[in-house]
């Protein structure tokens, strides 16, 4: 019993750490990409995506639009 326990706390400890190390790079990794797409978007002359996060009701209401 105390080899499952030791086990199953090793396998927690390891996937928080995973999840410490890589989340704040995959974050950043995200803001990044918005950036670029904005950044082209712009030397395009087109509507850069929007600065916030868009919000279900807007997501739906432009759902099925030609763009």
């Amino acid at each position: 019993m105390n080899a499952i326990l030791d086990y199953t706390v090793g396998t927690l400890v390891l996937l928080l750490m995973a999840a410490i190390l890589a989340g704040p790079a995959l974050y950043f990794d995200r803001r990044e990409r918005l950036t670029d797409r904005r950044l082209k978007a712009a030397e395009r002359g087109a509507d850069p995506a929007p600065a916030g996060e868009v919000s279900v009701r807007d997501a739906l209401a432009r759902y099925g639009r030609a763009a």
